[in-house]
């Protein structure tokens, strides 16, 4: 039953599901057909959208990265975007803790930022105060898994959040682990300011050994005009 993937945080996938996603309206829908011949599919991914808004207190969402990391990388260049559209390019570094979803170091680096790495407190959070001393003018953002790869919830995401927020820097939730959080804590009403969903790991996606894969990202207001397009509205 478990699809042969082992770097993810894998759960079982019920035969239904595999069924629902291989009907022909859906699995053999063609990519360049027009909209009016595509209405099933549009309403399922606006439906989606607005359902993982809901879930996780985001103003809204896109369905369009294709894998987690895409999603990762998506959530950037729109920080980044949000950052230039201010008149404030000086922002180059990301602020990503020893304890995070370790793809943050690469799509940080990918999207054009230097990262630093900061250590973790002796209860395996993140160290509230060596974040504050790392925060500055160059920092564009803070990416923050929770629970993270320890397997510990952030006690003082307030304090994280607000200190992010002080510095001028936008706030990065990674979905790897949200799971553990579903229906007790919501990353947007929090104040995190983007997200990425791994849609395979939390709502039992079909994926895994060369199946696919998708990675929406959940965004607050300020970001909604950089979202990719076309958008699904």
């Amino acid at each position: 039953g478990f699809y042969p993937l082992g770097s993810c945080t894998m759960k079982h996938n019920p035969k239904i599901n595999d069924e629902l996603a291989s009907l022909p309206g859906l699995a053999l829908a063609h990519p360049l057909a027009s909209d009016d011949l595509s209405q099933g599919a549009l309403r399922v991914i606006w439906e989606l959208q607005r359902l993982l808004a809901a879930i996780t207190g985001f103003h809204t969402t896109t369905c369009q990265p294709s894998a987690g990391a895409q999603g990762e990388m998506t959530g950037l260049m729109l920080i980044r975007a949000w950052h230039r559209s201010r008149g404030d390019d000086q922002r180059d570094e990301v602020i990503v803790p020893d304890s995070s979803h370790g793809t943050n170091p690469a799509t940080a680096s990918m999207a054009g930022f230097r990262t630093v790495t900061i250590p973790s407190a002796d209860d395996g959070g993140v160290d509230v105060d060596t974040l504050r001393a790392a925060l500055g003018p160059r920092t564009a953002a803070v990416m923050l898994t929770n629970p993270s790869t320890l397997g510990l919830f952030e006690r003082r995401v307030g304090e994280l959040l607000e200190a992010t927020h002080a510095a001028g820097a936008l706030a990065y939730m990674d979905g790897a682990n949200l799971n553990a959080i579903m229906g007790r804590f919501r990353p947007g009403e929090a104040g995190f300011d983007v997200m990425h969903f791994n849609t395979h790991k939390t709502f039992s996606t079909p994926h895994g050994g060369g199946g696919p894969g998708a990675g929406p990202v959940g965004v607050r207001a300020v970001l909604e005009p950089f979202l990719p397009a076309p958008r699904v509205i």
